[in-house]
């Protein structure tokens, strides 16, 4: 493996892997569902306002929309919490490792979203305050819902970084690891999925009883409405079919396996009958069927649960190997660790008058907690280091005087001021003894 290998963190999980596991995957469909319905009901609302310029009524459907956005953000937010730690509990140095390397615009993500929120109550509350001055109102919706499309690109920038650490090495910078295969079919995914969800909602919402007392419609009917929400899903549910196969195209391989392609396959499977129903709804000429509706829902759902699902398999199957490999290093280091305080309470219990070799304490103080007699650990073991530098002490020093990275799975090694040539001239000695 060339991609680089942190260490772990060596303490115990609060709970079963598995059951983290399932929690991860339910909290994340939770949370997934409300930022699709807060990005896609910032869309509609805004695609509505401006509609509204010619036909009032749109404006009035439009208020209506930004009511259930400022909700389904809140929603998002707290729902978020949940998959946020666990993915941080079972994936730490992938996620710490990709948050690192996009670090400027993951941090941005607090001050992006406080502004995003701020322009949402701006303009749910202060509506009425700019019925005068609709392209004022127009451009505060434009910026908010820019900001809530930017702020998932981000975190899908981030969360598929960690699950190629081979291409670390490579990323400089948030624009790079956008740009990294999959990202922006996947976002393209994301978007179709905030469309079709959100619309199906707003089928439901706009067909309750109240909705045509709460709206006061002038001339806008319900059913025109429903249709006009059915057609957009419709159109958002062919388009995620799309996307889908393009972001299945542009998987790398390391994650596929047959159970990833069986859940994926089922999942969009569960998409063809809903198509029909919908379908169906949109050519009826005179009324909706609630029934149908209903059967859209279900199926949806479903293929939710199965797409989150193979959405974990193909991140095990993608960094089993990492995973791996850090567990072989952490158990190495703490190995090393461990033989170094052996050592150092052996020298210090040594009777006076026993000498010990040359180096040997410098060595065990400064370097023995990363280089270890055979084991790779944070450093290259012992055995490489002779290897590489046979009979030429000299070169150990230079290195260590001005040390560098020369793995790509490895750390940039620190220097050490504090060492006089004498002592790293000692410790060069006693390293190619050893």
């Amino acid at each position: 493996m060339t991609a680089p290998i942190p260490r772990d963190i060596p303490l115990p999980l609060p709970a079963p892997e598995g059951f983290l596991e399932i929690l991860l995957i339910a909290s994340f469909l939770l949370h997934i569902i409300f930022v699709h319905l807060m990005v896609g009901g910032s869309l509609f609302s805004l695609a509505c306002q401006i509609k509204g310029l010619k036909a009032p009524d749109y404006e009035k459907l439009a208020y209506r929309i930004m009511q259930t956005v400022t909700v389904n953000k809140s929603l998002a937010v707290v729902m978020g919490v949940a998959p946020l730690l666990i993915i941080n509990t079972l994936y730490a140095p992938q996620f710490y490792a990709s948050s690192a390397l996009i670090g400027d615009m993951w941090m941005a993500i607090i001050p992006m979203v406080t502004l995003a929120f701020l322009l949402a109550y701006l303009h749910k509350f202060w509506w009425h305050h700019f019925i005068n001055l609709p392209e004022l109102h127009i451009g505060i919706a434009a910026l908010e819902t820019g900001l809530f499309l930017f702020i998932p690109l981000i975190f899908m920038t981030n969360v598929n970084l960690m699950l190629f650490p081979e291409y670390w090495p490579e990323v400089k910078g948030f624009l790079s690891a956008m740009l990294l295969p999959n990202v922006l079919q996947r976002y393209l995914h994301f978007l179709s999925a905030s469309v079709l969800f959100t619309a199906l909602f707003f089928v439901g919402w706009t067909g309750r009883k109240r909705f045509q007392e709460e709206a006061g419609f002038n001339e806008l009917k319900i059913i025109t409405v429903r249709r006009f929400f059915y057609a957009y899903a419709f159109g958002a549910a062919i388009f995620q079919i799309l996307t889908g196969l393009m972001a299945l195209a542009s998987l790398p391989t390391q994650g596929m396996g047959w159970n990833f392609i069986l859940i994926l396959t089922f999942g969009g499977a569960l998409a063809l009958p809903a198509l029909w129903w919908m379908w169906r709804n949109l050519t009826q000429p005179s009324h909706l069927l609630d029934d149908d509706f209903k059967r859209i829902i279900a199926c949806f759902a479903c293929a939710a649960i199965f797409m989150g699902i193979a959405r974990h398999e193909y991140r095990e199957n993608a960094l089993a190997d990492h995973k791996t490999a850090i567990s072989e290093k952490t158990a190495n280091y703490q190995a090393a660790v461990k033989e170094a305080g052996e050592q150092a309470r052996q020298t210090a219990k040594k009777p006076e008058g026993i000498v010990s070799a040359p180096g040997e304490s410098a060595f065990n103080k400064n370097c023995a907690a990363c280089h270890h007699a055979t084991l790779p650990t944070v450093g290259p073991a012992l055995q490489e280091i002779k290897t590489l530098y046979a009979d030429n002490p000299s070169g150990i020093v230079v290195w260590t005087k001005a040390p560098g990275k020369k793995r790509a799975d490895s750390m940039t090694m620190p220097g050490f001021p504090q060492l006089s040539d004498e002592e790293l001239t000692a410790i060069s000695q006693y390293i190619l003894k050893h």
